[in-house]
């Protein structure tokens, strides 16, 4: 069996109607080398197993049973499990562009060790495509009207083509995208590099991966910040940050009802772990009315408060 030269590791859980969008998307995908497909089923209850079965026969997709313990556990397991030398954490309702994977893999024939992280955007009209697609109909019929959506392709045969003709509406950016855009151009000073390591379009090498000791799994089953903490550690050890314009997702937005009360514990945790001024200060970026003018402030405020 060739050995693939890159490994995308999709953590699940009961999120079958997105995760066919995402595999409809890396179906597209036009590396040219060998890759592969790890989905780690994370105790799923709903079609998954079936969707996996299905797209095995088309796409070099294996499945790995998950630990449900957690993102961190269920990212460790898709990354022990794959075979290739550079992985791509990807979640499981992010659409990808076709030259998204060719994009990542060249990134990692530059010289020296590094995180690769793909730009973000979030689709608040996520809910009416995966209307659309549950039934595989060609025509969206939630579309907005107008000549953009006339020539889109069916929703369920390119996501990534009918969400960026604007037929779903506008996507739009989070503070924390925003704060990395800036950083990249020069627009704000690089206060956190390492926030590039967001653990839903991020690629890095297997040995980098197995050297940091991967994910915290402490953060156990709740929600967020294991992915930044696991940046900030190879930030520190060295490891360069570089983004990928060429590599954009789109989040399919969806609902938490207890989203920020879970980031909230996970904070506490990483800041306990990490009690640096950009940690301390990320709630002004990371909370639902975050800003990344006023995160990059607030660092700078502490740090000056730290100094003799």
């Amino acid at each position: 069996m060739t050995r693939p030269d890159l490994s995308v590791v999709i953590p699940t859980r009961d999120k079958a109607a997105s995760l066919r969008l995402v595999l409809a998307c890396l179906a597209r995908q036009d590396l040219a080398r060998p890759w592969e497909i790890v989905v780690v089923d994370d105790g799923c209850s709903d079609g998954t197993p079936a969707l996996l079965a299905q797209a095995a026969g088309r796409l070099p997709l294996r499945t790995v049973p998950g630990p449900c313990a957690g993102r961190a556990a269920a990212r460790n397991t898709g990354a022990a499990a794959a075979r290739g030398p550079v992985l791509l954490f990807l979640d499981d309702d992010i659409l990808l562009p076709p030259p998204a994977l060719a994009a990542h893999a060249a990134a990692h024939l530059r010289p020296g060790p590094a995180c690769v992280h793909g730009p973000l955007r979030e689709l608040p009209g996520a809910r009416r495509l995966l209307a659309d697609t549950a039934g595989h109909t060609g025509r969206a019929p939630h579309a907005a009207p107008g000549p953009a959506c006339e020539d889109a392709p069916a929703p369920h045969d390119d996501p990534y083509a009918a969400v960026a003709s604007g037929r779903y509406g506008r996507t739009v950016t989070t503070a924390l995208e925003r704060l990395l855009t800036a950083t990249s151009d020069g627009e704000l000073p690089a206060v956190a590099p390492w926030l590039g390591c967001v653990g839903a379009n991020t690629s890095l090498p297997y040995a980098l991966w197995t050297e940091s000791g991967g994910y915290d799994e402490d953060f156990g089953t709740t929600w967020g910040c294991e992915d930044l903490e696991l940046g900030l550690r190879l930030w520190q050890s060295g490891t360069a940050m570089r983004p990928e314009p060429a590599a954009p997702g789109v989040h399919l937005t969806h609902p938490r009802a207890d989203r920020w009360a879970q980031h909230t514990v996970n904070l506490a945790r990483f800041t306990a772990k990490h009690p640096l001024a950009a940690v301390r200060a990320l709630p002004e970026l990371l909370g639902p009315s975050g800003n990344e003018r006023r995160y990059a402030d607030a660092v700078h405020t502490l740090e000056r408060s730290e100094r003799p």
